[in-house]
């Protein structure tokens, strides 16, 4: 009984290491950089969230 556990032991050592490792090595592999941050602020103010078509932005940019 004790040899099965044994046994499913590397087995469990190696999901929780890909569930815990693939996404921490994603994370640094590809970082939040200040810029994009910035970008996507900035994106969203020239924008108005709401908009339907260019027309409807082109009125928002011309009323602010």
């Amino acid at each position: 009984m004790s040899t099965w556990f044994w046994l499913n032991v590397p087995l469990c050592v190696a999901i929780f290491s890909a569930v815990v490792g693939i996404p921490l090595w994603l994370t640094f592999k590809r970082p939040d950089t200040g810029r994009e941050v910035a970008e996507v602020r900035a994106r969203l103010t020239a924008v108005p969230m709401h908009a339907v078509s260019r027309d409807e932005v082109a009125a928002w940019r011309a009323a602010a």
